[in-house]
């Protein structure tokens, strides 16, 4: 058991390393010796945990998505309206957005590169269904099951809207930060986007 508990801590000694360094320097120099100095461990025991950087880069992308999922599904809210429910959603995800805010510049540059790498497209794609269904699930609260039969189309393209919205603030967000009350913003798209 303790060597199976060293395991998972050496793993994520590299994991956390490696988003400090990613926050530092991005993703495009990844320099694997500074990232193991920093964990204090060796080039071996990376290569030990990691075969290759892109399965390193995809347990990082792997960890900083179930992060998000968890706390993205333990939010709960006072409203069954759904635009009062994604106006919560935004006021509760500012926090959980300001506590990644460092690591959201990496997770924009994994889905980047995703266009053109398959097999870190296939993670990108997991979170990316993911939050869709959790957008979907939040426009769906209180319908009725007929109407939402008859509009689960629009419905999934109000989720897509709203994704790219979220993104599109994540982006300007990053870029000029002092220059808007970027949550107020994102109540205002909400009520844009449903009302």
């Amino acid at each position: 058991m303790k060597k199976m508990q060293r395991k998972i801590e050496s793993r994520n000694k590299i994991l956390d390393s490696a988003a400090e360094y990613f926050t530092e320097h991005g993703i495009g120099e990844t320099d694997i010796d500074e990232i193991c100095r920093k964990a204090g461990l060796t080039r071996g025991a990376f290569y030990h945990h990691f075969p290759t950087k892109q399965q390193f880069l995809l347990e990082l992308l792997e960890k900083w998505i179930n992060k998000m999922d968890s706390q993205l599904s333990s939010l709960q809210y006072e409203s069954s309206n759904p635009v009062e429910i994604l106006t919560e959603i935004s006021d509760n995800m500012q926090p959980v957005f300001e506590q990644a805010g460092k690591q959201i510049p990496i997770f924009l540059e994994l889905y980047i590169k995703a266009v053109n790498d398959p097999t870190l497209k296939e993670y990108v794609l997991k979170s990316y269904y993911s939050f869709l269904l959790f957008l979907k699930d939040a426009v769906d609260k209180n319908k009725d099951k007929k109407a939402a039969e008859n509009d689960d189309a629009e419905t999934e393209d109000i989720a897509k809207i709203l994704f790219a919205v979220t993104v599109g603030l994540l982006i300007q967000g990053l870029i000029a930060p002092g220059t808007t009350d970027w949550a107020k913003l994102a109540k205002k798209s909400i009520r844009l986007i449903l009302e």
